[in-house]
């Protein structure tokens, strides 16, 4: 039980329910903060008013917004970053700045794997001095049907902010909520999600920093 992923990333994780008096309101809490990556979540409420997790993770990147973006939408790499993933396909979807992902995740017995189809839109840095963002939520596509014995993770929202540093770096705040599960109890699925998440970060971090030549 304790080797159970229940990361899925681009992320997307298993949310559990929380009792509404239990909610942390509109502020994040740290829940772990290493090799300059900070994690934070708070409860809030869901599309059918009961509480799931959001997560956020937020670091400095050694690499620039364009660097980003291929990572994301490279098929050959996308399982090298995300924990577990065995599947990592990525289906343009009109123009450069949108494109659809399938993610399938590997989770051991006795749960079935599970899958997500995101849609992913790119909002490049306007004149307001807003950061980049690159915005993700759940969708359908015929290519990617639901599967027999996959349990297909709904209502995810994320979104990724890059604020370019001007000093060879970007800011990444990377957030993301999904529907909750009732599968997995909280005390086994907190410190399983927050370690997944964290290390698909580091991971993803690692990669764009190569890419973009850094040792």
């Amino acid at each position: 039980m304790g080797s159970l992923k229940l990361l899925m990333m681009t992320g997307t994780f298993i949310s559990q329910l929380l009792p509404a008096n239990q909610l942390g309101g509109d502020d994040f809490k740290l829940v772990k903060e290493e090799r300059g990556i900070s994690l934070y979540e708070r409860w809030i409420p869901g599309a059918e008013k009961e509480p799931v997790r959001e997560l956020k993770a937020v670091f400095f990147v050694h690499a620039n917004k364009k660097d980003i973006h291929l990572l994301l939408t490279d098929q050959e790499r996308g399982t090298d970053w995300n924990m577990e993933a065995k599947a990592y396909n990525v289906l343009p979807a009109g123009d450069e700045n949108t494109w659809i992902t399938y993610i399938k995740y590997s989770i051991p017995w006795p749960f079935d794997d599970q899958d997500c189809c995101l849609k992913y839109h790119v909002r490049e840095e306007g004149k307001d001095g807003k950061p980049a963002e690159i915005t993700f939520e759940s969708t359908s596509h015929s290519r990617f049907p639901v599967f027999n014995k996959v349990t297909r993770i709904t209502g995810v929202q994320g979104k990724w902010l890059l604020h370019e540093q001007g000093n060879g770096s970007v800011k990444v705040i990377y957030s993301i909520s999904t529907n909750r599960s009732k599968k997995v109890p909280r005390w086994v699925s907190d410190p399983i999600v927050r370690g997944n998440l964290f290390e698909t970060m580091n991971r993803f971090k690692t990669l764009v920093e190569k890419a973009h030549g850094v040792r």
